[in-house]
């Protein structure tokens, strides 16, 4: 496995996965194509070997001076519970903090996403709001932050990005 920022020929291969994961509430192409040329960062964790394939992607966008919003973060289903979106969330998380003028980072959880929420939890993020309607289908967002001065080092030790390297599955 490896972390690898996305490029503009990864378009139709991250269209695909959104739209296996997230259905209606899919990004477009379009959109997806300008996150490719804008966003402050998006990563692809990208399976090695002889066939790649993307599993998992970050997209992260300074949305105001002190802030950056991870607008979208999945993981294949296939590769959930596995710790990869643990190491890629730890991985986009680490890239943010030498940005000196970003405080906080921001994220959208839909409400009944557990797995999600827990994992967001896990590295301190906390929910300060209920968002009604949030999604195109209509269902609710919790609206969670993430205070960089704030961030427990501990959580940091928890991760060793050797175990990830070259990770087969």
């Amino acid at each position: 496995m490896k972390i690898k920022n996305v490029r503009p020929k990864d378009l139709i291969e991250i269209h695909n996965l959104e739209q296996k994961v997230f259905k209606e509430n899919a990004f477009s192409k379009d959109l997806i194509k300008k996150l490719i040329q804008r966003s402050t960062f998006f990563f692809k964790l990208e399976r090695s070997g002889i066939k790649k394939f993307i599993i998992g992607f970050v997209i992260i966008v300074e949305d105001r001076e002190d802030r950056v919003n991870i607008v979208n973060f999945l993981i294949n289903p296939k590769y959930q519970n596995k710790g990869f979106g643990s190491w890629l969330l730890k991985y986009a998380i680490d890239k943010i903090k030498p940005l000196k003028k970003i405080t906080k980072i921001v994220l959208n959880v839909k409400i009944d996403n557990h797995i999600a929420i827990k994992l967001y939890e896990k590295f301190n993020f906390r929910i300060v709001e209920k968002l009604d309607n949030y999604y195109q289908s209509k269902e609710s967002a919790y609206l969670m932050v993430l205070d960089i001065d704030d961030m427990n080092n501990s959580i940091w030790v928890i991760f060793n990005d050797q175990n990830y390297r070259n990770r087969e599955i």
